[in-house]
């Protein structure tokens, strides 16, 4: 009977150590996760995407589709006054002009059997976000814009390759890679 309970409570103190160890490991990774994004900053529409190559020092700007860019109002950090107010009188001159407009930020990827391309268009001008392949394929980097963005996958061992090519068409990336590439135009 005494083995009996001896096993007993080596299995009770062996799970009440792995319960404190999982305990442990997920308060640690949780508080690790919250530092990685932010919950303020929207994600961006494109899933699966990584950053470029050489692209580091840009800080990141996640958009939607057809999400024009505009910055945050900045608050004042100098105390309030007290002060007597005057009536503000409309200004009696012609209309002033607005400003001009932000060109519209489109985002637009490209999926295929070589990996995929991540562009965006402000106006007419023509960006890479982000290239990566998929297993068994390399990619380099022909053109990050602004006239064109144009990746070139390549299978490894093999002389097979696809070019993904993009331009801005009225304002929207629209994609060119030829039919074997198995991508969505």
């Amino acid at each position: 009977m005494s083995r009996f309970r001896a096993a007993f409570l080596g299995a009770l103190l062996w799970c009440g150590v792995v319960a404190m160890v999982a305990t442990l490991v997920w308060a640690v990774i949780s508080r690790a996760g919250q530092g990685v994004v932010p919950v303020t900053q929207p994600q961006a529409d494109v899933t699966g995407s990584l950053p470029v190559p050489g692209n580091e020092n840009r800080p990141a700007q996640h958009t939607s589709p057809g999400v024009t860019l505009s910055p945050r109002p900045s608050r004042s950090t100098s105390p309030p006054t007290s002060s007597t107010t005057t009536p503000v009188t409309p200004p009696t001159g012609p209309p002033s002009t607005p400003p001009p407009a932000v060109p519209t930020v489109q985002r637009r990827s490209w999926s295929g059997a070589a990996g995929h391309v991540v562009a965006e268009c402000r106006g007419g001008s023509a960006e890479l976000v982000a290239a990566f392949p998929n297993a068994g394929w390399r990619y380099a980097i022909g053109s990050r814009g602004p006239a064109v963005v144009q990746v070139q996958f390549s299978r490894v061992g093999e002389d097979r390759s696809v070019t993904v090519a993009a331009r801005c068409v009225a304002g929207v990336p629209r994609f060119s890679a030829p039919r074997g590439g198995g991508g969505d135009d």
